[in-house]
């Protein structure tokens, strides 16, 4: 039994569809499917958001490189490519085994829906989502090489992949940051997008970069029919990294700051 009663309704077909592939292909292996993102909390940006699924497995479907058999795959490929994921720009799905590595992290809880199965693993902690947010933010390149690489290219859509993968990079960036500077961590990665951006302060040069941000996508989606859309898309996405990298550096590099860190009671 499939329950997509909780996601917004431009969700629940697509869900219900793409699930149901899932627990056939499946069959004995199939451990749970839970569903992230935009379909529950709302936000959706129509041509720009994904379908973020993600499928518990038992272990013994997964071959000694952590993957799933080809074949499956190919054979849920074809099933997939009859479900129409729109208005989503696709469907993600990350396949878990239902006993995963020591540093995966669990669902954010008040975040994700269980469609079907049952989750296996422990949900996230409000110390894990601020060790990943710090591992993020600190490693976190303002210029992505892919931005550059891809910039050098042309047709098939080139520009477009450009525009999408640097939205996946930026939006967690803003949740990430949030993390570190909001008292209630969770209540933060329940928000929708255009609610967790009006908890930067306007005046603040992250604020303004991801305010800039957020009307740049919206102006270049769905249509994605202009170039000089697309590189607004892709000036104010840099500005939002390099706000959150130089936030991240002026807050929590200096040895004081990182002995307040420490002393930190959140």
């Amino acid at each position: 039994m499939l329950d997509v009663s909780p996601l917004t309704p431009e969700a629940r077909r697509v869900v219900q569809a793409a699930a149901a592939v899932y627990l056939r292909q499946a069959g004995a292996h199939f451990v749970g499917l839970i569903v992230l993102g935009s379909a529950l909390k709302g936000g959706l940006i129509p041509g720009s958001s994904d379908l973020d699924l993600k499928l518990y497995l038992a272990d013994a479907l997964f071959t000694d490189e952590a993957q799933l058999p080809l074949a499956l795959c190919m054979a849920i490929q074809r099933d997939l490519s009859q479900v129409d994921p729109t208005p989503f720009r696709y469907i993600q799905c990350h396949a878990v085994p239902s006993t995963p590595p020591p540093d995966h992290v669990g669902p954010v809880p008040g975040t994700y829906q269980l469609v079907a199965g049952r989750l296996p693993v422990p949900e996230a902690t409000r110390d894990q989502l601020r060790q990943a947010a710090d591992t993020s933010l600190a490693t976190l390149t303002p210029v992505p090489a892919f931005v550059t690489d891809g910039l050098l290219e042309h047709g098939g859509g080139r520009l477009s992949a450009t525009v999408r993968l640097l939205c996946t990079k930026v939006w967690p960036t803003l949740y990430h940051v949030l993390t570190l500077q909001q008292q209630d961590v969770f209540a933060v990665w329940r928000l929708p997008k255009d609610r967790a951006l009006a908890l930067v302060p306007r005046d603040t040069p992250l604020g303004s970069a991801i305010q800039a941000f957020s009307i740049a996508v919206h102006a270049y989606y769905p249509a994605e029919a202009s170039v000089e859309q697309a590189l607004a898309v892709i000036e104010h996405g840099i500005a939002v990294l390099r706000a959150a990298v130089n936030w991240y550096g002026e807050t929590y590099t200096t040895a004081e700051a990182a002995a307040q860190r420490e002393d930190d009671p959140r």
